[in-house]
């Protein structure tokens, strides 16, 4: 709230655009995440008082004071009146006067912005057309709004799925930074921290950098994260990316966003066991044998791109594969089978076959 003194007496001039140093500054701290609110209000406090100059009009009791607020919205130099508000002059109150309480709507910005205005007292109950020129209404006071918008740096949470590769987060600036000479770079840096997932469990590589914004609204810096990709299931587990060390340390910029990043867990639980059997336990040299492979799943869940790793024994040549499920694979390589890319249903089993022929006893 800025308390202006409106005394009883007329100055020489009126026109808000004069001595900067002269004017009072109201400065209103609006925390917001998107653009300044136009229903956002200020409330000002006029305090008229008697008469300071000798020779001035001196208030009767119960006079009128018209009170008008002025405020140069569009920034071109003369004012425009933005309500006003009345009260009864008292010559038995303590200090001698009246008070006038406006709340005045303020325009919206999307940037900080610094608004002239003057508050003047207009005791012949006229309302002056606007705020410049000769003052014959009454004493007025200079002032400045500060329209004081949060820049702030939002970080963007992401859900991925753990195995899937890094990760990308967007940090981005929510209203323009500027100066008297134009927009404001700056630079910030990025960290990761521990969540539910921990770099003591491998769960993902720590990771830092620096930012640079070029200081304009909507201006996105990107930064990837990498989790460990494994197959034991753990549940969605989460990294915390945090913002710190922001080299403009004059514009107020807000870096308190965090990021979470959730892992979904994409391993399935499941409980493989494998029965390998043969079609002739006594074979004569020269036989044909057949093996079958059979992989069981006691579940919970689907078994997808299992694989079987096999080796024949010594005695056997001529190995090949009979029967495999379809979209699976099995590969000979000397006396070592590979049989890969299976899936096996949750209490379901699988089986595959292969020949050799007896070549030793």
């Amino acid at each position: 709230m800025q308390t202006a003194w409106a005394q009883r007496y007329t100055p020489t001039t009126l026109c808000a655009i004069t001595n900067d140093t002269t004017y009072e500054s109201i400065t209103l701290p609006i925390g917001i995440a998107a653009e300044y609110p136009t229903s956002s209000v200020v409330s000002v406090t006029t305090i008229v008082g008697d008469t300071e100059q000798s020779g001035a009009p001196t208030a009767g009791n119960n006079d009128p004071e018209n009170v008008v607020f002025f405020l140069d919205t569009d920034n071109d130099g003369t004012p425009e009146s933005l309500g006003s508000g009345s009260c009864l002059f008292s010559t038995t109150a303590t200090p001698v006067g009246c008070v006038v309480t406006q709340n005045i709507t303020l325009p919206t910005v999307t940037e900080d912005t610094t608004f002239r205005g003057r508050l003047m007292l207009s005791y012949n109950d006229t309302t002056p057309a606007n705020g410049c020129g000769v003052n014959n209404f009454g004493d007025s006071e200079d002032f400045l709004v500060v329209a004081d918008v949060q820049e702030l740096i939002t970080l963007s949470d992401v859900s991925a799925p753990e195995d899937g590769g890094p990760i990308t987060v967007t940090a981005t600036l929510s209203h323009d930074v500027r100066d008297a000479s134009g927009f404001v770079s700056f630079t910030v840096d990025y960290l990761t921290a521990d969540g539910t997932a921990t770099l003591a469990d491998n769960d993902y590589t720590a990771a830092s950098g620096t930012l640079t914004f070029n200081g304009q609204a909507g201006d996105a810096q990107s930064f990837t994260i990498n989790p460990t990709a494994d197959i034991v299931p753990e549940g969605d587990q989460t990294i915390i990316v945090q913002l710190q060390n922001i080299s403009n340390t004059t514009h107020g910029i807000d870096i308190s966003d965090t990021a979470t990043l959730t892992l979904i867990d994409d391993d399935s639980e499941v409980a493989l066991t494998i029965n390998k059997s043969v079609s002739d336990a006594s074979p004569n040299i020269g036989s044909v044998i057949l093996f079958t492979l059979q992989v069981n799943n006691a579940g919970p869940d689907a078994a997808v791109d299992a694989y079987v790793l096999d080796t024949v024994p010594a005695g056997f040549s001529s190995i090949t594969p009979v029967t495999v499920p379809a979209a699976s694979v099995m590969s000979v390589a000397g006396n070592s089978i590979s049989w890969t890319e299976i899936d096996v249903p949750s209490g379901g089993s699988v089986s595959a076959t292969f020949s050799a022929v007896v070549s030793a006893s």
